[in-house]
């Protein structure tokens, strides 16, 4: 069958097909039992539509273009699949940049929308996707985001889904790399949006469950917009030797910093203050993997010296794990490793695709009524992040997290990952001991 099914043979297509099959008899026994609708909607035929609203500029691009190339491959191999089964319609995948920015997915949105487009993959950003929920929710638009976190999105019913887990996990995973650390007093520095504030409160509250102090009098929260940060790297070191001053321990005082690509700007302004290349510094999936703390030499050296460790979902493995396809072909693409949520971007277009294939119309409701069911049966199956089950809120329901740290390797400042944080028993599993 084309790309898609080629390399994994007879096997894999048997199981799809017999997926589509049993899926697609349950989905027409319960329409014909339900009362008919006043106004069936057309079969799907011809080019059928998706926007994918990634942020190619702005502080997530790399994030963005990752996300971009994943979903072309998933479009390809789609419509090869389409193809090969004699649909009469195609995927026609449309990709448009948000430059990370909330006013310009609105804008966006509502563009294509005016153009009859139902269904978007995206925004990334959980501010992004917030900006967009009352539009989606009033007009039954289908939206779904590979990587917004942000806890306050968690709403049941409404129009976003999300193939991530929430900072509801995430708070919990970075509180217990903080801990481990020895870390016992935290100061937080974040951007002030929707996702920044919710998994500040995610870390505040875990982290004070596991006994540590979160010192919110010296909290610092940014805004977005902000390009470089000498005052705020300034009152930061305040703040540390405010603690040290009262008797607790340098080793003993964390930073968790919850950023976006700004963090190099950041870190370079905090290199400018020794005491804070002597605390330890924690991040989360809006820094980890970022090529631009690398590019800049004395943010490199500062997250280095700081061991500036991360979190971001761990894509996990399915019966015919697409995890190594995906990969290689963005490695080939783009010349780097993609982030996790590019996996997750792959597996939205796949089992949008397959939603609309089994409903045979343009609509979301009736997308909505079997997604659900889509991305448990098909991510089991074949996904590249894992197994997708949505909670409901439609959100991914579990996942653990690898640790990514910035270290010296082979003569070279990188990423390395250092561990993994297993989300169903809260504990570290360490391939390097970072701390001892």
């Amino acid at each position: 069958m084309a790309s898609l099914l080629a390399k994994k043979g007879v096997v894999v297509g048997l199981l799809i097909v017999l997926f589509l099959v049993g899926f697609g008899v349950g989905y027409g026994v319960r329409g014909a039992v339900s009362p008919p609708a006043p106004t069936a909607p057309p079969p799907l035929e011809g080019d059928v539509t998706v926007v994918a609203l990634l942020p190619l500029t702005g502080v997530l691009s790399t994030y963005g273009e990752n996300s971009k190339v994943a979903a072309e491959l998933a479009a390809s191999e789609i419509n090869d699949w389409l193809a090969a089964r004699n649909r009469p319609w195609r995927l026609k995948l449309i990709v448009e940049d948000s430059a990370t920015d909330p006013t310009t997915a609105l804008e966006k949105f509502k563009t294509w929308y005016g153009k009859g487009v139902k269904f978007f993959i995206g925004p990334m950003s959980s501010g992004e996707c917030k900006e967009l929920l009352e539009y989606a929710d009033a007009n039954h638009i289908l939206y779904i985001s590979p990587s917004s976190t942000s806890p306050a999105l968690a709403i049941s019913g409404d129009y976003l889904y999300r193939f991530c887990p929430t900072d509801v996990i995430q708070g919990p995973a970075i509180a217990k790399l903080m801990w481990e650390a020895g870390i016992r007093h935290v100061i937080r520095v974040w951007r002030g949006d929707t996702w920044g504030d919710g998994l500040a409160d995610a870390v505040k509250e875990a982290f004070e469950k596991l006994g540590g102090t979160v010192h919110t009098e010296h909290d610092i929260r940014y805004d977005p917009k902000k390009t470089d940060f000498p005052t705020e790297a300034a009152t930061l070191a305040d703040a540390v030797n405010d603690l040290i001053n009262k008797g607790i321990p340098k080793e003993q005082i964390g930073i968790n910093i919850i950023a976006f690509e700004e963090v190099a700007a950041f870190m370079e302004d905090a290199a400018a203050h020794d005491i804070l290349r002597q605390v330890l510094w924690f991040g989360s999936d809006g820094t980890c993997l970022q090529p631009a703390l690398l590019k800049v030499a004395a943010a490199a050296e500062f997250a280095k010296d700081v061991k500036f460790c991360n979190t971001i979902f761990a894509p996990g493995t399915s019966v015919y794990s697409k995890f190594e396809h995906v990969r290689d072909y963005v490695r080939d693409k783009l010349g780097r490793d993609p982030d996790s949520y590019a996996y997750a971007t792959y597996d939205i277009v796949w089992c949008l695709a397959v939603a609309l294939d089994i409903v045979n119309a343009y609509d979301p409701d009736m997308v909505k009524e079997v997604l659900p069911r889509v991305t448990s049966a098909w991510t089991y199956y074949f996904a590249a992040s894992g197994w997708v089950m949505l909670d409901e809120n439609g959100d991914r329901a579990f996942a653990d997290y690898d640790l990514w740290a910035v270290m010296e390797k082979e003569g070279t400042i990188q990423w390395v990952k250092v561990g993994v944080y297993h989300g169903d028993t809260g504990e570290i599993e360490w391939i390097i001991s970072l701390y001892s």
